[in-house]
Protein backbone atom coordinates (compact mmCIF):
# COMPACT_ATOMS: atom_id res chain seq x y z
CA UNK A 1 0.00 0.00 0.00
CA UNK A 2 1.67 3.33 -1.28
CA UNK A 3 2.02 6.14 1.32
CA UNK A 4 -0.14 8.32 -0.37
CA UNK A 5 -3.14 6.35 -0.64
CA UNK A 6 -2.77 5.20 3.15
CA UNK A 7 -2.29 8.17 4.72
CA UNK A 8 -6.04 9.65 4.71
CA UNK A 9 -6.84 6.10 5.91
CA UNK A 10 -7.46 5.78 9.64
CA UNK A 11 -7.41 2.66 11.30
CA UNK A 12 -9.59 2.00 14.33
CA UNK A 13 -8.19 -0.23 17.27
CA UNK A 14 -11.87 -1.55 18.05
CA UNK A 15 -11.02 -5.03 15.15
CA UNK A 16 -14.43 -6.05 13.82
CA UNK A 17 -13.21 -10.18 13.60
CA UNK A 18 -15.36 -12.05 11.61
CA UNK A 19 -18.14 -14.09 13.27
CA UNK A 20 -16.05 -17.59 14.19
CA UNK A 21 -17.95 -20.63 12.60
CA UNK A 22 -19.86 -22.49 14.95
CA UNK A 23 -18.27 -25.86 14.93
CA UNK A 24 -16.37 -28.22 17.38
CA UNK A 25 -15.41 -32.05 15.27
CA UNK A 26 -11.86 -31.13 15.77
CA UNK A 27 -12.31 -30.95 19.04
CA UNK A 28 -14.29 -33.82 20.02
CA UNK A 29 -11.88 -36.55 18.86
CA UNK A 30 -9.05 -38.10 21.01
CA UNK A 31 -5.81 -36.32 20.97
CA UNK A 32 -3.83 -38.66 23.46
CA UNK A 33 -1.41 -40.24 20.37
CA UNK A 34 -0.47 -35.83 19.50
CA UNK A 35 2.39 -35.93 21.84
CA UNK A 36 3.99 -39.49 20.56
CA UNK A 37 3.11 -38.15 17.05
CA UNK A 38 5.86 -35.19 17.58
CA UNK A 39 8.44 -37.18 19.05
CA UNK A 40 8.01 -40.25 15.98
CA UNK A 41 7.29 -38.33 13.15
CA UNK A 42 4.45 -38.03 11.02
CA UNK A 43 2.88 -41.64 11.11
CA UNK A 44 1.72 -43.67 14.09
CA UNK A 45 0.57 -47.08 14.48
CA UNK A 46 -2.30 -47.42 17.00
CA UNK A 47 -2.44 -50.91 18.31
CA UNK A 48 -5.84 -52.18 19.55
CA UNK A 49 -6.70 -55.31 21.44
CA UNK A 50 -8.61 -58.22 20.28
CA UNK A 51 -11.08 -60.01 22.76
CA UNK A 52 -9.86 -63.93 23.32
CA UNK A 53 -11.61 -67.07 21.88
CA UNK A 54 -13.13 -68.57 25.54
CA UNK A 55 -12.45 -72.37 25.33
CA UNK A 56 -14.21 -75.44 27.41
CA UNK A 57 -11.79 -76.83 29.34
CA UNK A 58 -12.01 -80.81 29.13
CA UNK A 59 -9.57 -82.16 31.95
CA UNK A 60 -6.99 -84.49 30.76
CA UNK A 61 -6.70 -82.70 27.37
CA UNK A 62 -4.62 -80.28 25.63
CA UNK A 63 -5.86 -76.81 25.10
CA UNK A 64 -5.93 -74.84 21.92
CA UNK A 65 -3.11 -71.78 22.19
CA UNK A 66 -4.52 -68.61 19.76
CA UNK A 67 -1.92 -66.47 18.15
CA UNK A 68 -2.31 -62.81 19.93
CA UNK A 69 -1.73 -60.59 16.48
CA UNK A 70 -4.33 -57.65 17.61
CA UNK A 71 -5.39 -54.97 15.11
CA UNK A 72 -3.86 -52.20 14.26
CA UNK A 73 -4.47 -48.94 12.13
CA UNK A 74 -2.14 -45.75 11.17
CA UNK A 75 -3.04 -42.16 12.22
CA UNK A 76 -1.01 -40.18 8.92
CA UNK A 77 -0.25 -36.61 9.51
CA UNK A 78 -0.69 -35.91 5.74
CA UNK A 79 -2.59 -32.52 6.12
CA UNK A 80 -0.44 -29.10 5.07
CA UNK A 81 -2.38 -25.93 5.56
CA UNK A 82 -1.15 -22.43 5.62
CA UNK A 83 -1.33 -18.97 5.20
CA UNK A 84 1.03 -15.98 4.10
CA UNK A 85 0.15 -12.57 4.41
CA UNK A 86 2.10 -9.19 3.28
CA UNK A 87 2.30 -5.95 5.45
CA UNK A 88 4.04 -3.08 3.75
CA UNK A 89 6.35 -1.04 6.28
CA UNK A 90 4.03 2.17 6.02
CA UNK A 91 0.68 -0.08 7.36
CA UNK A 92 2.97 -1.32 10.14
CA UNK A 93 4.09 2.06 11.37
CA UNK A 94 0.76 3.93 11.01
CA UNK A 95 -1.20 1.11 11.88
CA UNK A 96 -3.35 0.88 15.34
CA UNK A 97 -1.14 -1.51 18.04
CA UNK A 98 -2.57 -4.80 18.03
CA UNK A 99 -4.06 -4.76 14.42
CA UNK A 100 -1.33 -7.24 12.87
CA UNK A 101 -1.61 -9.14 16.29
CA UNK A 102 -5.04 -9.93 15.64
CA UNK A 103 -4.55 -10.36 12.21
CA UNK A 104 -2.15 -13.12 12.94
CA UNK A 105 -4.80 -14.78 16.00
CA UNK A 106 -7.48 -14.90 12.62
CA UNK A 107 -5.32 -16.31 10.80
CA UNK A 108 -4.32 -19.22 13.41
CA UNK A 109 -8.01 -19.57 13.30
CA UNK A 110 -9.00 -20.05 10.25
CA UNK A 111 -6.08 -22.36 10.04
CA UNK A 112 -7.73 -24.69 12.91
CA UNK A 113 -11.00 -24.43 11.14
CA UNK A 114 -9.56 -26.42 8.82
CA UNK A 115 -9.29 -28.96 10.99
CA UNK A 116 -13.00 -29.50 11.43
CA UNK A 117 -13.59 -29.66 7.67
CA UNK A 118 -10.93 -32.69 7.51
CA UNK A 119 -12.50 -34.53 10.33
CA UNK A 120 -16.03 -33.74 8.59
CA UNK A 121 -14.83 -35.35 5.44
CA UNK A 122 -13.75 -38.51 7.50
CA UNK A 123 -16.49 -38.80 9.16
CA UNK A 124 -18.94 -38.68 6.00
CA UNK A 125 -16.32 -41.28 4.29
CA UNK A 126 -17.00 -43.26 7.51
CA UNK A 127 -21.13 -43.15 6.97
CA UNK A 128 -20.56 -43.71 3.22
CA UNK A 129 -18.13 -46.82 3.48
CA UNK A 130 -20.94 -47.82 6.15
CA UNK A 131 -18.42 -48.79 9.07
CA UNK A 132 -20.56 -45.55 10.59
CA UNK A 133 -23.97 -46.79 11.17
CA UNK A 134 -26.35 -44.23 9.84
CA UNK A 135 -30.27 -43.81 9.94
CA UNK A 136 -32.53 -45.70 7.44
CA UNK A 137 -33.98 -42.36 6.41
CA UNK A 138 -33.47 -38.90 6.18
CA UNK A 139 -36.15 -36.78 8.12
CA UNK A 140 -36.86 -32.94 8.10
CA UNK A 141 -36.28 -32.35 11.74
CA UNK A 142 -38.82 -30.89 14.13
CA UNK A 143 -40.53 -31.26 17.11
CA UNK A 144 -42.18 -34.42 16.61
CA UNK A 145 -39.13 -36.63 14.81
CA UNK A 146 -35.70 -35.38 16.33
CA UNK A 147 -36.30 -36.78 19.79
CA UNK A 148 -36.93 -40.42 18.40
CA UNK A 149 -33.87 -39.89 16.01
CA UNK A 150 -31.50 -39.09 18.75
CA UNK A 151 -32.52 -42.04 20.74
CA UNK A 152 -32.53 -44.47 17.43
CA UNK A 153 -28.74 -43.26 17.79
CA UNK A 154 -28.78 -44.10 21.30
CA UNK A 155 -29.60 -47.14 21.05
CA UNK A 156 -27.27 -48.09 18.04
CA UNK A 157 -24.45 -47.34 20.37
CA UNK A 158 -25.65 -48.94 23.11
CA UNK A 159 -26.24 -52.04 21.26
CA UNK A 160 -22.43 -51.83 20.40
CA UNK A 161 -21.61 -51.77 23.84
CA UNK A 162 -21.08 -47.95 24.86
CA UNK A 163 -22.15 -47.28 28.09
CA UNK A 164 -25.29 -44.99 29.33
CA UNK A 165 -22.54 -43.18 31.29
CA UNK A 166 -20.30 -42.37 29.12
CA UNK A 167 -20.36 -39.23 27.65
CA UNK A 168 -21.65 -38.55 24.14
CA UNK A 169 -21.27 -35.44 21.75
CA UNK A 170 -24.22 -34.70 19.54
CA UNK A 171 -23.25 -32.63 16.38
CA UNK A 172 -26.25 -31.14 15.40
CA UNK A 173 -27.33 -28.50 12.30
CA UNK A 174 -29.00 -25.28 13.88
CA UNK A 175 -32.08 -27.13 12.51
CA UNK A 176 -32.13 -30.18 14.07
CA UNK A 177 -31.17 -28.33 17.73
CA UNK A 178 -33.54 -25.79 17.20
CA UNK A 179 -36.44 -28.45 17.18
CA UNK A 180 -34.53 -30.34 19.92
CA UNK A 181 -33.75 -27.67 22.39
CA UNK A 182 -37.07 -27.99 24.28
CA UNK A 183 -36.36 -31.99 25.11
CA UNK A 184 -32.97 -30.76 26.65
CA UNK A 185 -32.44 -32.15 30.39
CA UNK A 186 -29.98 -29.25 30.83
CA UNK A 187 -29.43 -26.32 29.27
CA UNK A 188 -26.29 -23.37 28.63
CA UNK A 189 -27.62 -20.95 31.27
CA UNK A 190 -24.97 -20.33 34.18
CA UNK A 191 -23.70 -23.77 33.00
CA UNK A 192 -20.11 -23.65 33.06
CA UNK A 193 -18.93 -27.30 32.61
CA UNK A 194 -21.33 -27.25 29.24
CA UNK A 195 -19.82 -24.05 27.96
CA UNK A 196 -15.90 -25.18 28.74
CA UNK A 197 -17.07 -28.17 26.20
CA UNK A 198 -18.80 -26.01 23.67
CA UNK A 199 -22.74 -27.29 24.34
CA UNK A 200 -25.92 -25.44 24.24
CA UNK A 201 -27.10 -28.23 26.36
CA UNK A 202 -27.29 -31.84 27.24
CA UNK A 203 -30.08 -34.58 26.25
CA UNK A 204 -29.40 -37.42 28.67
CA UNK A 205 -25.59 -37.85 28.37
CA UNK A 206 -25.25 -36.66 24.76
CA UNK A 207 -23.81 -33.12 25.19
CA UNK A 208 -25.52 -30.86 22.36
CA UNK A 209 -23.09 -28.71 20.05
CA UNK A 210 -24.79 -26.22 17.46
CA UNK A 211 -22.31 -27.36 14.32
CA UNK A 212 -22.06 -25.82 11.25
CA UNK A 213 -19.57 -27.30 9.20
CA UNK A 214 -21.35 -31.23 9.02
CA UNK A 215 -20.63 -32.72 5.92
CA UNK A 216 -23.18 -33.21 3.13
CA UNK A 217 -24.17 -35.40 0.61
CA UNK A 218 -27.03 -35.36 -2.30
CA UNK A 219 -29.99 -34.06 -0.82
CA UNK A 220 -28.67 -34.91 3.10
CA UNK A 221 -26.58 -33.73 5.80
CA UNK A 222 -25.15 -35.99 8.36
CA UNK A 223 -25.45 -35.06 12.39
CA UNK A 224 -23.59 -37.44 14.37
CA UNK A 225 -23.71 -38.69 17.97
CA UNK A 226 -20.38 -40.02 19.38
CA UNK A 227 -17.73 -40.57 21.78
CA UNK A 228 -14.89 -38.43 21.78
CA UNK A 229 -13.13 -42.01 21.17
CA UNK A 230 -14.45 -42.48 17.51
CA UNK A 231 -12.07 -40.29 15.87
CA UNK A 232 -7.82 -39.85 16.94
CA UNK A 233 -6.72 -35.92 15.54
CA UNK A 234 -2.75 -34.92 15.95
CA UNK A 235 -1.85 -31.63 14.60
CA UNK A 236 0.12 -28.60 15.06
CA UNK A 237 0.77 -25.18 14.33
CA UNK A 238 4.74 -26.45 12.65
CA UNK A 239 5.78 -22.88 11.71
CA UNK A 240 4.70 -19.06 12.09
CA UNK A 241 7.64 -16.83 11.47
CA UNK A 242 8.06 -13.27 9.70
CA UNK A 243 10.25 -13.04 7.17
CA UNK A 244 11.24 -9.52 5.76
CA UNK A 245 10.36 -8.86 1.90
CA UNK A 246 13.37 -9.34 -0.08
CA UNK A 247 12.86 -6.20 -2.72
CA UNK A 248 11.09 -3.89 -0.51
CA UNK A 249 10.57 -2.71 3.60
CA UNK A 250 7.47 -4.63 4.27
CA UNK A 251 6.85 -8.26 6.60
CA UNK A 252 5.91 -11.24 5.09
CA UNK A 253 4.15 -13.50 7.89
CA UNK A 254 3.04 -17.09 7.66
CA UNK A 255 2.24 -19.92 9.56
CA UNK A 256 2.03 -24.20 8.54
CA UNK A 257 -0.53 -25.92 10.08
CA UNK A 258 0.01 -29.96 9.82
CA UNK A 259 -2.29 -32.47 11.19
CA UNK A 260 -3.92 -35.95 10.79
CA UNK A 261 -7.44 -37.67 11.67
CA UNK A 262 -8.74 -40.50 11.42
CA UNK A 263 -12.38 -42.76 12.39
CA UNK A 264 -10.41 -45.28 14.25
CA UNK A 265 -13.66 -46.65 16.42
CA UNK A 266 -16.47 -46.29 13.76
CA UNK A 267 -18.61 -48.40 16.13
CA UNK A 268 -18.82 -45.21 18.57
CA UNK A 269 -20.14 -43.32 16.07
CA UNK A 270 -23.78 -42.74 14.54
CA UNK A 271 -24.94 -40.45 11.84
CA UNK A 272 -28.63 -38.69 11.67
CA UNK A 273 -29.71 -38.44 7.95
CA UNK A 274 -31.37 -34.86 7.48
CA UNK A 275 -32.99 -33.79 4.26
CA UNK A 276 -32.20 -30.57 2.88
CA UNK A 277 -33.19 -29.13 0.58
Amino acid sequence: MSVAVFKPTLWSNKIQNALETLTGLRTHCDYEFEKELVKAGNKLKIVGSVAPTIGTYVPGTDIDIENVDGNDQELVIDQFKYFARYFDNVDKAQSIPGVLENDSKECARCLHEEGDKYVASILKAGVENETIAKSATAITPNKTNVVAAVEDGLVALYEKNVKPTDELYGEFSPKFYSALRQSLTEVLTNNVELAKKGAVGKYNNVMVCIENLLPTAEGVKYNFIRTSKAVAFAGQIDQVKAVEKEKGFGDIVKGLYVYGAKVVRPEQAYAIQEAIA
